[in-house]
């Protein structure tokens, strides 16, 4: 079964991959998005992903996070996916950051609090922010 929570949007001129989680971020809701984007056709190994969780509610706590970040590591690998930026509130920037030191490489995966050094990092041209930060707005609602 689909959620509305999640949403994705391939942008394949980019060779990026947008993910919105605006509500319960969880094992089950990463789970439906790997899947999500296994079966999606436009789906490239080479591509970065950019999820955006800063609508998303997580009761989890640091062991919790650190449950997923493995499951999400084991499960993210074998896709092959290039960059993996995880853009964040500032309340939930301590729990993202915990996520990602729970990975084993860090230089995959990188926590941004602005969409602008998170493009910078996976190498997104400036001047398609626009179009991406209206994606975001647009997959949130």
């Amino acid at each position: 079964m689909l959620s509305s929570s999640e949403n994705l949007h391939i942008i394949e001129s980019l060779g990026l991959i947008i993910v919105s989680h605006n509500n319960l971020l969880d094992q089950q809701s990463v789970e439906r998005v790997i899947t999500d984007l296994k079966s999606n056709p436009l789906f490239r190994k080479e591509y970065s992903i950019l999820i955006d969780i800063r609508k998303a509610n997580t009761g989890l706590n640091f062991a919790e996070i650190e449950d997923l970040s493995h499951f999400v590591f084991d499960k993210i690998d074998d896709t092959g996916l290039n960059k993996f930026a995880i853009l964040t509130s500032e309340s939930l920037l301590n729990k993202a950051v915990q996520y990602v030191r729970s990975y084993k490489h860090s230089s995959k995966y990188q926590v941004f609090s602005a969409l602008e050094p998170a493009l910078h990092w996976l190498k997104v041209p400036q001047d398609r922010k626009s179009q991406i930060d209206l994606k975001l707005s647009y997959l949130n609602q």
